[in-house]
Parts: structure tokens; sequence; C-alpha cells
């Protein structure tokens, strides 16, 4: 049987994150760690923003060496791919399911629909809040934006941010490990009887979800291992703010 070979795309949103490196390392640590086994044959790196992908070059050359070769498209995290539900089902469809991603665990059309579709929705929310916000202070001020010294001294951007990296970091992995979760206790999973045979179905358990998520690579918020207890806790809260009216989808 022929040795499955991978294609890897990286990208970074501006020309100053390439220069610095800055997310790009951090992209290939991911890929280094889960597929140093793998035929790797072929890596593109783009520096450039775009939200189409005609307009990405190294993109379209990394899609065309895929279809040649019937090779599989490998990217560190799904957004690096494309922030569009539409756009990325495209691609997918186009390499006929031949895509995966580091931060989502066998990619599969629901999984990637339901990420994206978590993604496009909180970029909506995002410019919502922001625009409101905006609104707001010039009601109040005349102007959005006040710096204060720290910032006009330039003494705040590296502390900033790092922070702001960080916490960037963090909520993301934070809401990809939710619907992840979301995702397994919705799947059924074989209830056997004392001497193995299948009595029935049932939502797979918290303890186990747990496992899948660590064997996958996720992590809680403080960097440790994923509980029983958390997983439920989590899944709770996300059932919860989709039940609200501000996180309910739009009609």
């Amino acid at each position: 049987m022929e040795e499955q070979q991978y294609v890897v795309y990286y990208r970074v949103s501006t020309k100053k994150q390439g220069e610095s490196g800055l997310g790009l390392e951090a992209q290939r640590t991911y890929v280094r760690h889960f597929y140093s086994d793998k035929n790797i044959i072929g890596e593109f790196t783009e520096k450039i923003s775009g939200k189409d992908i005609a307009n990405r070059p190294r993109l379209l050359e990394a899609l065309e060496l895929c279809r040649r070769k019937q090779a599989t498209l490998v990217v560190a995290k799904i957004d690096r791919l494309s922030r569009n539900t539409e756009q990325a089902l495209s691609i997918y469809r186009e390499l006929e399911g031949r895509l995966e991603s580091c931060d989502i665990p066998n990619l599969d059309k629901f999984t990637l629909t339901l990420f994206m579709a978590i993604a496009d929705r909180e970029r909506e929310l995002i410019g919502i809040r922001t625009k409101a916000a905006l609104d707001e202070k010039i009601k109040l001020t005349g102007e959005w934006r006040k710096p204060s010294e720290a910032f006009r001294t330039g003494a705040a951007s590296a502390e900033g941010t790092r922070v702001l990296q960080y916490n960037a970091r963090v909520n993301e992995n934070n809401k990809r490990a939710a619907a992840l979760i979301q995702f397994l206790r919705s799947t059924k999973v074989n209830v056997t009887g004392s001497e193995g045979q299948v009595t029935g179905k049932a939502e797979m358990p918290w303890k186990e979800i747990a496992w899948k998520l660590n064997e996958a690579g996720f992590r809680a918020s403080r960097g440790g291992l994923f509980q029983a207890t958390q997983v439920q806790r989590i899944h709770h809260r996300m059932t919860a703010q989709q039940g609200s009216p501000l996180e309910k989808p739009f009609s």
C-alpha cells in the first residue's frame, strides 16, 4: 500500500508577522509535533492578509500539488486556512476530504462545518460589539480613542502585546475544546453487558471525552490535562450560553 503524502500550508496575516516570525513558528511546532513521522512532500508559507482564497498564490500552489499527488493538505490551525465557512468547505470538497488540521482531531465535514460556523459567528458578534462600543464612545467624547501616556510613549506596547496574544491563544483553544466537547457528547456509544454484548446506546461519558481531548493535544486553561468534571462544566456553560438571547444564531 502506497504511503499517504502530505502538503503543509502555513499562513500569517501580515507582512510584519511574517518578517518577525510571529505565529509562524508556533504553527510549525504544531505540525512537527503531530506529523513528524509523516511523508511531507511540500510546505508552503503565505505572508499575506486575504479573505479571498483566490488572492493567496501559495495556497493555490499547495492545493494544486495535493490534487496532482492525491496528497492530504495539513494546517496547524483551521483558521489559517480560512475564516469563512463556505471557503473551507469548498476546499474540503475539492480535495475529496483530504484535509487535516492539528487543532481538530478526526476532521470530517460535520466537525469542519461546526468549527467554521463558530468562527464565523464569533467574528460577526465581535464586529457588532465593536461598532456599538465605538458609536457610544463617539457620542460621549466626539472621538473613539484617546491614547494614555503609556501608549503614547510606547511603554505599554511590548507587555500589552504579550498579554493579548496569550489571552487570544487560550480563548481560542477553549472555544475549540468546547465545540468538540459538544460534538462528542452528542455522539452515541455502545453500551455493553457483563458478557460483552451490546445492549444499547448512550451519550459518551465525560471521562471518555476528557481522555479524547487530552489524547488530541487539547489542554485546560491553565495548561493541565482535562478532567471529567471540567469537561462537564464546559459543556453545561456552553449550552447555557447558546440559550441566551445574545448567543442565538441570527435570523
